[in-house]
C-alpha cells in the first residue's frame, strides 16, 4: 500500500482480500447498480459515483475504507473526492475487480432462469460518455450546453458522446481534464479501457482460437 502525502491509498487485490479476510476493512463498490447486479464481491456494500457524496461519507471507528470499481479509475477519483472532505486514509483497490478475479478471488455472479434470454452483455467499462454524465454531470448538476460553453466542444459532439456514438479523442480528453481538474489522460484511458472490453466481446474468442502464443510453439 502507498501512502504519499495528499494522495489516495492503494492497495492490490492480495492485500485488499488479506484485510477483508480479517473483517479489517469494509469494502465499498463505486460502481453503478446494474454493473454491481451483474456481479460483485460478496459483503461488498454498493454506493454507485453517480450518488457519491464525500460530505456526508460515514466515518466507521476502528475500521478502514477501500473503494473499488471495476478497473481501478473510479475508485480513486472517489478516494479523491474523499481526501479533499478531509476524510483520512482513503484507499482504492488498484486494477479493480478485474485485479480481485484475476487474483483468483471469488465473485458473486447473476444467475438466470434457464429459459429466460441471454441479455446483452454489460460493459463493466461503460463507454467514457455515460461516466461523464453519471459521475459528472448530473452530480455538479452541468447541463450539456454549459459543458459545452466551458469546454469548447461543440454541442453536437457533447451529446453524441454523452449517447456513446462517439470516442473520446485525446483533445477531448484534454478539454474534460481541464474543466474537470482530472489528469490529461484520465478520459482517453476510460476510452482505452471500453474499446478494450468490447473488442474482447465481439472477436476474443476468435483471437484465442486463430493464433498460438509464440512461446507456445
Amino acid at each position: 500500500m502507498t501512502d504519499a502525502p495528499n494522495t489516495v491509498q492503494s492497495a492490490d487485490a492480495k492485500t485488499v482480500k488479506e484485510w477483508y479476510d480479517r473483517n479489517e476493512i469494509v469494502l465499498v463498490d463505486v460502481r453503478e447498480t446494474s454493473e454491481f447486479e451483474l456481479e460483485h464481491i460478496a459483503g461488498a456494500l454498493l454506493l454507485p459515483m453517480s450518488s457519491f457524496d464525500a460530505e456526508i461519507f460515514p466515518v466507521i471507528p476502528g475500521k478502514n475504507v477501500v473503494l473499488h470499481c471495476a478497473i481501478g479509475k473510479r475508485s480513486e477519483a472517489a478516494g479523491k473526492m474523499l481526501l479533499s472532505e478531509g476524510h483520512p486514509g482513503a484507499i482504492h483497490l488498484t486494477g479493480g475487480l478485474d485485479a480481485w478475479k484475476a487474483a483468483g478471488f471469488p465473485t458473486e455472479v447473476q444467475i438466470l432462469p434457464p429459459n429466460e434470454q441471454t441479455p446483452a452483455p454489460v460493459f463493466l467499462c461503460p463507454p467514457p460518455g455515460h461516466i461523464l454524465e453519471k459521475e459528472y454531470l448530473k452530480p455538479l448538476n452541468i447541463a450539456a450546453d454549459a459543458l459545452s460553453r466551458h469546454t469548447g466542444i461543440s454541442p453536437s459532439t457533447v451529446d453524441a458522446l454523452l449517447k456513446g456514438e462517439t470516442p473520446v479523442s485525446v483533445e477531448l480528453s484534454l478539454r474534460l481534464a481541464r474543466y474537470f481538474s482530472t489528469a490529461p489522460d484520465f478520459w482517453v484511458h476510460l476510452q482505452l479501457d471500453h474499446d478494450m472490453e468490447r473488442a474482447r466481446h465481439e472477436m476474443g474468442e476468435e483471437i484465442r482460437a486463430k493464433i498460438t502464443p509464440r512461446t507456445a510453439r
